[in-house]
């Protein structure tokens, strides 16, 4: 088909750190803000070809989502941190984070102040800082798990070095942070995913490659669709094009055989870690989730 090579392959981001936001893979957020049936939409001009072709889940967003009102849960739960000034650093968890901050305030920043210890004190020192809305009434920082990801993130707005130093310190002398606020859930609809696995090839590009491929697409299949990806997921476009005919099995062979990722096997893998936390996890809030079946 003399389909023009790439100057570069697209996969999905690989993450920069291990409990921060980019640690996550946000497929909510290919969803519209509406949360309706998940539509893949073409980018054809109008006047090229006519009324913008757009496919439409028949089975309601790509991921579900639900809101338990009150959450409860101790600060060493947390296995995530969404916002924080150090999100490019590689720590293995919360309570590593901690003890970084803690040996950097000790080295650095304490200007004559007592170094913090292991102690009760230096903990409620830890704990006043007020960017740490949780403990102060302060109700715009929430809790969110999703179900292909499996660890419990604070969706905060600051206060994550003080956070992270008080887990630490709670952590080594038997101490509880209780925390409380609102719970978001996010599993992947696994009728909408699996609409999209059956009906369609998904094939990640880069931008320009993809706006090329369209019109290709559009004359050898008939209909095809691509989508921009956000940012924190891809720097690049997903072309997705129906399943069924041999001509649509070989263009999808062609840019598979280039190095082109198919975005379908990442779908299938988020599905199937989804499924093992839903079935497997024993942490209480997974019985949380609407089904644990999706």
């Amino acid at each position: 088909m003399g389909l023009k090579e790439a100057e570069k392959n697209v996969r999905l981001n690989t993450p920069k750190s291990k409990i921060f936001e980019d640690s996550r893979r946000r497929w909510d957020i290919l969803d519209g803000l509406d949360r309706g049936n998940f539509t893949l939409r073409s980018r054809f001009p109008v006047a090229a070809w006519g009324a913008k072709e757009a496919f439409h889940s028949p089975y309601g967003s790509l991921v579900q989502v639900t809101m338990v009102p009150h959450f409860e849960c101790d600060a060493s739960d947390i296995e995530g941190i969404s916002s924080s000034k150090s999100a490019d650093m590689p720590h293995e968890s919360v309570d590593v984070f901690g003890a970084y901050y803690i040996d950097e305030q000790n080295r650095y920043a304490r200007k004559g102040k007592p170094p913090l210890r292991l102690d009760d004190a230096s903990l409620k020192e830890l704990c006043s800082h007020g960017e740490i809305r949780l403990l102060h009434g302060r109700g715009s920082d929430t809790f969110s798990v999703r179900a292909w990801d499996g660890r419990l993130f604070i969706d905060n707005s600051g206060g994550s070095h003080h956070l992270a130093g008080a887990v630490h310190v709670a952590k080594r002398i038997g101490a509880r942070i209780p925390l409380s606020s609102k719970l978001y859930l996010y599993q992947l609809n696994h009728l909408s995913v699996q609409w999209l696995l059956d009906g369609f090839y998904l094939v990640l590009l880069p931008n320009d490659l993809a706006r090329q491929m369209l019109w290709t697409v559009k004359s050898l299949v008939g209909s095809g669709s691509n989508m921009e990806f956000p940012s924190v997921l891809a720097e690049g476009t997903l072309l997705a094009f129906p399943r069924g005919s041999q001509i649509a099995e070989c263009v999808m062979a062609e840019l598979l055989s280039q190095g082109h990722h198919d975005l379908g096997n990442d779908l299938r893998e988020a599905l199937t870690a989804q499924q093992r936390y839903l079935t497997e996890s024993t942490t209480p809030w997974t019985k949380l989730f609407s089904s644990p079946t999706c």
